[in-house]
């Protein structure tokens, strides 16, 4: 990661994506979160935003949202630059399938099999075998 070496008038910071990708963020100071999050959902093609968001940890590695009324600055558990954020899935549907879009289901995919593997979202052993054979079958979908 490099250094902030801007000025003091421009914002930088990086969101890590579901996928592993970094997304740069530049702007002027004093913007909005919800202009960030308009960049973000645009470089994902993401349509069904209202179930998606940014969050960061602080320094005792605790994890909030960012409130899109606010600015970063006025976020006081924030710490950088640079300001890292990660994007996920801040509202869960009932059943993923009957989302509209397939970004947003891919996404949701993501963000389960990601907290299943930190040990976020407990798995009963009973559901691994079944619940592999989708995220294999979701792996091949999205390779296609």
């Amino acid at each position: 990661m490099m250094c902030f070496r801007g000025n003091r008038d421009e914002f930088y910071g990086e969101v890590l994506l579901l996928d592993g990708r970094k997304l740069t963020l530049t702007s002027e100071q004093g913007i909005t979160v919800s202009v960030h999050l308009v960049q973000v959902f645009a470089h994902l093609n993401l349509v069904q935003v209202q179930f998606f968001g940014l969050r960061f940890c602080d320094c005792n590695q605790r994890s909030f949202w960012l409130d899109p009324t606010k600015t970063v600055h006025q976020h006081r558990q924030l710490i950088g630059p640079p300001y890292i954020f990660y994007f996920g899935v801040k509202f869960y549907v009932e059943d993923p399938t009957k989302m509209k879009e397939e970004t947003s289901r891919g996404l949701f995919y993501l963000q389960v099999r990601q907290d299943i593997r930190r040990g976020v979202l407990p798995c009963p052993t009973h559901l691994r075998p079944h619940l592999l054979a989708l995220m294999q079958q979701g792996r091949n979908t999205n390779n296609h």
